[in-house]
């Protein structure tokens, strides 16, 4: 596709003429993927549950305030993500008798919700990653979930969207910039309730500052609506990337299968 399709306005819908891209991967065997939807399933459902685990047992931390964090926004969301892809792939792959994808030209829901929330993932795990080690670690104790919060899940979009053909649409940059103004909405709701983070400071993070309203709607500013958009667009070439290789590759194989076929065909013809 040209630069101008991608930027026609008919991309901005949930809508795709392939839906069996949101249910294969690149390499066309649905067992191996099967296998990388439920290992990832599980593993982002066994870190979440980690998270309010430890959260529970720890005198020091308030459960109710786990929620208050974006990096906590966005894992909980790519948790959903992974299973609800995995019963996507379940249910449309191997729960039809034919072992067939869906046909339909139009996205069911549900597919839309996932596309939606697959969208949202890979933006904000970057955006979390980048914002976290540049403004927010500052030298903290490095435990497993921080860890894994902040820097594992930009490893996994990235291994995700390498392996898998869901697309990632220029144009759908308006959800994760929808989100990162929902967030900052709630953040300044929550310093007006007179909420507080875990160590009792009036603000949820020190660059969401509410108490100093100029230098926190520049920062918010420049983050929804300049560094969102950026990074959503360096997700996308990175996407588009992957998807450029697996097709030459796909295509040499192709045609030394061909080469071979003929190899093959004029030993076996007579002379």
């Amino acid at each position: 596709m040209m630069l101008r399709e991608h930027l026609a306005l008919s991309n901005l819908h949930l809508q795709h003429p392939h839906p069996d891209v949101f249910v294969t991967c690149k390499c066309k065997s649905p067992f191996p993927y099967l296998c990388w939807r439920v290992f990832w399933a599980l593993y982002h459902s066994s870190w979440l549950f980690a998270n309010f685990a430890v959260a529970a047992l720890d005198s020091d931390v308030s459960v109710a305030k786990w929620f208050i964090y974006l990096s906590n926004w966005v894992y909980l969301m790519i948790a959903i993500e992974t299973i609800l892809e995995l019963a996507v792939v379940v249910g449309v792959v191997y729960g039809r008798a034919d072992g067939t994808t869906t046909s339909c030209t139009k996205l069911p829901r549900y597919v839309q919700v996932m596309w939606l929330l697959y969208t949202m993932c890979v933006t904000g795990a970057m955006m979390v990653c980048l914002w976290y080690w540049t403004t927010v670690y500052k030298g903290k104790e490095l435990t497993a979930i921080r860890f894994n919060t902040h820097a594992v899940v930009a490893i996994y979009v990235i291994l995700n969207m390498a392996v898998t053909k869901v697309p990632l649409r220029l144009l759908h940059f308006i959800y994760p910039v929808a989100f990162g103004v929902i967030y900052t909405l709630f953040s300044a709701i929550y310093y007006c309730m007179d909420g507080t983070n875990q160590n009792g400071d009036r603000y949820i993070y020190s660059i969401l500052d509410w108490s100093k309203p100029g230098r926190t709607l520049v920062v918010s500013s420049l983050s929804n609506f300049i560094f969102i958009p950026l990074v959503h667009v360096f997700m996308w070439a990175l996407c588009s990337g992957f998807q450029k290789l697996y097709d030459r590759f796909r295509n040499r194989v192709i045609v030394y299968d061909q080469s071979l076929t003929n190899t093959m065909e004029e030993k076996s013809s007579p002379t």
